[in-house]
């Protein structure tokens, strides 16, 4: 038998149209809800980009573009993969591979359709599933694709796009337990946004809250190291530009920077070419800053009969699709990056590959956990598998100088030895430690 190798592999991949992919993965994905017998009844969706390493200089592939990349390599070319998973195991159930260029908003409108006919292919009733994104794919228009799309939402807004709906919920924020026991802050009320009536909550999240204040007061720092280097050009009478533009440039330096203008006074005085550039820190305005508007989440739904802390468990399950995205970055098991294929086909097979891999060994663990293995996780499970080996054995068979050949495991331990049988891993011939 020939053995497959992974250059073997790669050299195929141009045998798999990029047409048959979606027919595959729904066979699969439907053979796994049904084995696993997994509910399917909250669904997460996320998108996000990979860099490659495709050259600059090859115009064969179109979906490789630069873009903002969110592992901070805008220099390379990317790809954006969509995904769409259960809330309940984490299986993957659609995906998509798109330009590297396009926005998450963008995307999102896109694929909301395909989504949609995915469900109805995998013989779910559509108007009772809700689906849960975050607030990176949301506008006012997609919004209504989803209001008309007959599925149930839960989804994120940013809470400056809501200030009065924020500043009402201050002063009514109360206590909210979570199901996994956690106490936050919340208000909710019944509101009209962006043309209909929809359940609002507006959660405190302290974590968001502290984690924000360091990054305004990282920004200022930084923006403080500049003035005090423009200041002390213009003291020495260095600058060469006038009066109108180091003004543009200390606009430019202080917007969209995460509140620095609020926080930050800067005043340019005098006349060109003697300037004097003054600057101050306001303690007051950053208090206020974080007392009302830091650590805010706006969720919006119509889930309007479920509890607040469904609504806020169901946004939370956000995690579990972005710890598919972390697998898929994570260089040990199922890594989709690097990609230095030449082509838009072996980019959509690549992806395609990763993530049935990822199905498969989510699908494994899954099952090893309805067995009662000890595994905490599908990496812990996979480094143990990754210990199994089978040997042949060869024995004297007669008199005559002939072989018998059997194969068994090498010694296992007890815990993964009790469920591998259950996991399709069987010896042929002798089991370790005696004969089956």
């Amino acid at each position: 038998m020939q053995r497959l190798t992974s250059q073997h592999f790669w050299d195929q991949m141009d045998q798999l149209p990029v047409e048959s992919i979606a027919h595959i993965e729904r066979e699969v994905v439907e053979r796994v809800l049904s084995r696993l017998e997994l509910p399917v009844d909250t669904l997460l969706f996320d998108a996000t980009n990979f860099f490659t390493f495709i050259a600059s200089t090859n115009s064969r592939p179109k979906l490789p573009e630069r873009g903002h990349n969110k592992q901070k390599r805008d220099d390379l070319r990317q790809v954006g993969v969509a995904l769409l998973c259960s809330r309940h195991g984490s299986i993957p159930l659609w995906h998509q591979t798109y330009g590297g260029k396009v926005s998450d908003a963008t995307c999102f409108a896109d694929v909301l359709p395909k989504i949609r006919q995915r469900l109805v292919h995998l013989h779910r009733d559509v108007e009772s599933l809700t689906l849960v994104f975050d607030k990176g794919n949301v506008s006012r228009a997609n919004q209504k694709l989803v209001d008309d799309s007959s599925l149930h939402y839960v989804t994120g807004l940013t809470a400056a796009s809501q200030h009065k709906l924020v500043e009402r919920a201050n002063s009514r924020l109360a206590p909210v337990e979570l199901h996994q026991g956690e106490n936050v802050l919340a208000y909710r009320e019944r509101c009209k946004i962006w043309g209909a009536e929809r359940t609002a909550v507006v959660v405190l999240s302290e974590r968001l809250r502290q984690g924000q204040m360091r990054g305004i007061l990282q920004h200022v720092t930084s923006a403080q190291r500049w003035l005090a280097s423009l200041a002390s050009t213009l003291r020495r009478g260095k600058q060469k530009r006038d009066r109108a533009r180091i003004q543009r440039d200390i606009e430019n330096r202080l917007h969209g920077r995460q509140h620095l203008g609020q926080v930050l006074h800067v005043q340019l005085t005098g006349d060109d070419p003697h300037l004097a550039l003054a600057y101050q820190f306001d303690q007051g305005a950053f208090d206020v800053l974080a007392r009302d508007k830091l650590g805010r989440v706006v969720l919006i739904t119509d889930r309007d009969a479920w509890s607040t802390a469904d609504i806020m468990d169901a946004y939370h399950g956000q995690s579990a699709i972005e710890a598919v995205f972390a697998h898929m970055k994570d260089p040990i098991h199922l890594a989709l990056r690097p990609q230095f294929h030449w082509t838009d086909q072996k980019l959509h097979v690549h992806v395609f590959t990763c993530i049935l891999g990822y199905l498969l060994a989510r699908t494994l663990f899954l099952r090893a956990q309805q067995l009662g293995a000890p595994y905490a996780s599908m990496e812990s499970l996979l480094q143990a598998l990754t210990q199994v080996r089978r040997v042949t054995v060869a024995r004297p068979a007669g008199r005559k100088g002939g072989l018998r050949l059997t194969q068994q495991l090498e010694d296992i331990d007890a815990p993964l030895a009790g469920i591998l049988p259950d996991l399709g891993v069987r010896d042929v011939g002798v089991y370790a430690g005696g004969p089956k």
